[in-house]
């Protein structure tokens, strides 16, 4: 039987006996009925993943005791494969929740929102923080479904001029107009990833990539959609170089 896997903020070690915070209490005891004795396996990004045993189960707490460590945080193929950083146009509605949770479960490292000059939303001050919040969860949510130890860095919105991105070699901006396709060959393991939001990117913006030494590449001859762009391209590098 699968078991179920949940994300604690908590530090984790072997045989550390923990509370469970009272919204994961509540889905492991009420809505998976999970009882005394029942294993689960528990994560973060900073100490791995754990087997562990339901010590306790009460209406509104569930106790757990660390039995085993399964994996620390680096102990998979991407240690060795891709770092991807995706950069992404934010969008309306739920395409960007689609967009987090699909690129979180295809390996990206971090995710960079930005604002763009034909990209509609505009968030108040007020409400990043909360939207920041919102991400976060899919995301981990997205690594409690497909087996992630790691969960990606997401950071704050910011103007694509503001970007700085170092001296990373694979810096692909992904774009209908453009005469290259995703290169197969890549040198070194860091890679940058740079998709527009609905209305896609303006000609100073693809002027900016090209002088910021982007390769601007296109995904065949279809126009995709913000959510499915990345989705595709994180795909194909998967697909090449394993688990990322």
């Amino acid at each position: 039987m699968r078991l179920s896997r949940v994300y604690l903020d908590n530090p984790l070690a072997l045989n550390a006996l923990i509370s469970l915070p009272k919204e994961i209490a509540h889905y492991l005891g009420n809505v998976l009925r999970l009882r005394v004795d029942d294993e689960l396996l528990v994560f973060n990004s900073k100490q791995g993943e754990f087997r562990a045993r339901v010590i306790a189960v009460t209406k509104r707490a569930v106790d757990i005791e660390l039995l085993e460590k399964k994996r620390g945080v680096h102990d998979s193929a991407r240690q060795t494969s891709m770092c991807i950083h995706l950069i992404l146009g934010l969008s309306r509605g739920d395409r960007m929740d689609f967009a987090v949770q699909k690129s979180t479960e295809l390996g990206v490292n971090e995710i960079t929102p930005i604002y763009t000059e034909y990209g509609e939303v505009r968030l108040k001050p007020e409400r990043v923080e909360k939207k920041l919040q919102h991400w976060q969860k899919i995301a981990i949510s997205a690594c409690e479904q497909s087996g992630r130890v790691d969960v990606p860095v997401i950071h704050k919105p910011i103007s694509l001029m503001e970007l700085s991105l170092g001296e990373s070699v694979n810096k692909w901006m992904l774009e209908p107009s453009g005469s290259d396709a995703l290169p197969l060959c890549i040198v070194e393991n860091n890679c940058v990833l740079l998709v527009g939001p609905e209305g896609g990117f303006s000609a100073n913006e693809i002027d900016w990539a090209q002088s910021n030494d982007f390769q601007i590449v296109a995904l065949g001859s279809r126009i995709l959609r913000t959510e499915t762009a990345p989705v595709a391209a994180l795909a194909i590098l998967q697909h090449k170089y394993g688990d990322m």
